[in-house]
């Protein structure tokens, strides 16, 4: 059982304050009982509880990192780098995944509210909610927005320009000679994907093309998805000559319904994936990816919101950094 103050207390018969200044290296206590407290405490392998002290002190150095979604490679690469950033500075996270279900975010927002994390960095998912919005009008509540969006700026936010990452991705295959491109994008409720698919369609109507809806698919994140996603589109009136999937998990589904159905990367479909992961690296042929700024994205975020916490942010702040096109095997020349 893990001993207490108050155990340590009675073992050297002293007050309860005693044993915390003593620990604490605060004076008013002497050199004798200093000594004998500590080596109580190191005996019994004494480690302070971090949430009480916070809670009296306003201050716990823990933060709360909430993801949207678990299963996005991308957001744990980003609480991996959070996670270090912490660390650095003496600071502990605690991982909280709503899967996109609003309650669960009321819970979590709560651990803010209640002053057990000194603040909160909240990793994509939907437009910002009403409970948020509110949250975020008390400055006592230190909040970072990561790839998500709120109607209102009254959050500090780091976002990656998903607009001009798919952009880039159809202009590529355009210029590589592809004309049909399809889309496999994610839910039509998230205004992430809907900026991924606005620079779609940029790219298009730039280059003079009609739009073919049939060739813009929007499903949920899974590997499954993306699988039936293939199937649906090449049984469409319109059969595309290449790919740009927006989500890691649905690129490795759509990539294997390829494969199952006896067509060839880059032969019979071009395709580009989302995410430069463990889980698109290992894809042959090689794919082209739009990889994210993960590492920065995490930094900027994690550095914000120390400066929320210390009141060194005299505004709300958006940054907004670019993905980068991976370009490999998966998107070559359709003509050579």
């Amino acid at each position: 059982m893990q001993i207490t103050l108050k155990d340590i207390a009675r073992m050297a018969g002293v007050a309860e304050s005693t044993v915390s200044r003593a620990l604490n290296d605060k004076k008013g206590v002497g050199k004798e009982t200093k000594l004998k407290i500590l080596k109580i405490a190191k005996e019994h392998n004494y480690r302070p509880n971090q949430l009480a002290r916070g809670l009296a002190a306003k201050k716990t150095n823990m933060i709360a990192v909430v993801l949207s979604e678990m299963d996005s490679p991308g957001n744990i690469e980003i609480v991996k780098y959070l996670e270090k950033a912490a660390e650095n500075v003496n600071y502990q996270i605690i991982l909280c995944n709503t899967n996109n279900q609003q309650e669960k975010e009321k819970t979590y927002l709560s651990l803010l509210e209640s002053n057990q994390v000194d603040g909160a960095i909240f990793i994509g998912g939907k437009l910002v909610g009403s409970h948020l919005l509110r949250a975020s009008f008390s400055n006592e509540n230190s909040i970072v927005l990561v790839n998500r969006l709120a109607e209102e700026n009254f959050f500090t936010t780091v976002l990656t320009d998903y607009s001009n990452g798919i952009y880039q991705a159809a202009k590529h295959l355009l210029k590589e000679g592809y004309q049909k491109i399809a889309l496999v994008s994610g839910p039509k409720d998230n205004l992430v994907e809907e900026e991924k698919t606005n620079g779609y369609l940029q790219a298009l109507e730039e280059s003079g093309l009609k739009i073919k809806e049939d060739l813009i698919y929007s499903t949920d994140s899974s590997r499954e998805a993306g699988y039936n996603a293939f199937l649906k589109i090449i049984e469409s009136e319109v059969i595309p000559d290449a790919f740009i999937s927006t989500k890691e998990l649905t690129t490795i589904g759509l990539v294997e319904a390829i494969k199952m159905g006896g067509y060839f990367i880059p032969d019979d479909f071009a395709v580009i994936g989302y995410g430069d992961s463990i889980l698109t690296s290992i894809i042959e042929p090689p794919l082209t990816v739009l990889s994210e700024p993960l590492e920065e994205l995490a930094k900027k975020s994690f550095n914000f919101l120390l400066k929320l916490i210390n009141d060194d942010l005299d505004s709300k702040k958006i940054e907004v950094l670019n993905p980068s096109l991976i370009i490999r095997d998966s998107s070559l020349a359709k003509y050579n």
